[in-house]
């Protein structure tokens, strides 16, 4: 009796792996609306399993979007000129427009 309960289990088990890997690889031929979530459901175990790793993807991806601090200078913008040992910064002052 306990062989033919292991049996069977054994056989749900492998029919299930069967259906899981026929529908994955239906959802990898034909991409729809629907495989979506499971690739985002099934990329998420990242954060449950290694959060550190998952925290080091998300700050390397947000790296690819940063800009600069400070725009770099034009060329029409006003010459300055830092004295250190006063500790002045002096701006020419561009000619009056006409």
């Amino acid at each position: 009796m306990t062989l033919v309960v292991f049996a069977g289990i054994a056989l749900l088990g492998v029919v299930a792996l069967g259906l899981i890997v026929v529908v994955g690889t239906r959802m990898v031929r034909n991409p729809d609306e629907s495989s979506g979530s499971m690739a985002d459901a099934f990329g998420s175990f990242i954060d449950v399993f290694d959060p550190a790793r998952a925290r080091a993807d998300r700050d390397l991806d947000s790296k690819e979007h940063q800009g600069e601090a400070a725009p770099s200078p034009d060329d029409d913008d006003r010459p300055v000129t830092v004295d250190l040992r006063s500790g002045t910064a002096r701006i020419r002052r561009t000619p009056p427009r006409t």
